[in-house]
């Protein structure tokens, strides 16, 4: 029986993370391209000299394009073969690259208020306390400053869709996701809302299957529905 959540899966293959062939990573290079389109739209002069932690970097695919956007970085991971590797492709950049640790999302290792943006992309749909994490994430930015969250919608239609379809066909790796974490919006809202964060901006998202099929990984495209998957911008107004 194929495990669900298995988090061991980054580790295992930590070597791939950048290899956009990978039947590991190539989804994740693919999502990545909304992402970045997302936070140049709603944060884009936020960026540049901003201090901005990168919760649950992996192999630091989103900390990078932040990186080169003139941000200071911080990405942090628990896992050691996956940070390994973001330090590894980090050292061949030619200018300022981010700065790694190990670390865990329910005790991050950093100062009150010493972030002017967080990232959680495509990690609160892997742990069982999401609200533990923006409450974290809270604590670590400054009044004002802002998160941007990317989850999984839990409805029948986005366990079909992330489960049934792209791991059975092999766009995600097997046992990638657990649909009894995934994040219904409202409840995203609730936990970010008792966290001292308060939403302002939303879109939903789904799979572009022409250029999915095209490119052989998954790609999103903006959606007025939030029944699959979606990503949200939180600011800090005041402490929680």
């Amino acid at each position: 029986m194929t495990a669900r959540n298995d988090l061991g899966i980054y580790e295992r293959y930590a070597a791939e993370w950048w290899d956009e062939r990978s039947p590991r990573f190539r989804s994740l290079h693919g999502v990545n391209r909304l992402r970045l389109e997302l936070l140049d739209a709603w944060v884009g002069d936020e960026i540049a000299g901003r201090r901005i932690a990168d919760l649950g970097c992996g192999g630091g695919l989103v900390s990078e394009p932040l990186a080169r956007r003139g941000a200071q970085v911080v990405g942090i991971d628990i896992g050691a073969a996956s940070i390994a590797a973001a330090r590894a492709h980090a050292s061949r950049l030619a200018g300022a690259a981010p700065y790694y640790m190990r670390g865990d999302l329910r005790a991050v290792p950093a100062q009150d208020g010493v972030f002017d943006g967080v990232v959680l992309a495509d990690v609160l749909e892997h742990i069982a306390d999401p609200g533990g994490a923006l409450a974290e994430a809270s604590r670590i930015l400054r009044p004002g400053g802002w998160l941007f969250a990317s989850t999984i919608a839990r409805t029948r239609r986005a366990r079909l869709l992330a489960v049934t379809v792209a791991e059975g066909i092999g766009l995600i790796a097997k046992g990638t996701h657990d649909p009894r974490l995934f994040i219904a919006p409202a409840e995203l809202d609730r936990a970010a809302l008792a966290a001292g964060l308060v939403r302002r901006e939303r879109t939903g998202e789904i799979p572009d299957w022409l250029g999915t099929l095209r490119e052989r990984q998954l790609r999103l495209r903006r959606s007025r529905s939030l029944a699959v998957a979606y990503s949200a911008l939180y600011r800090k107004e005041s402490s929680p």
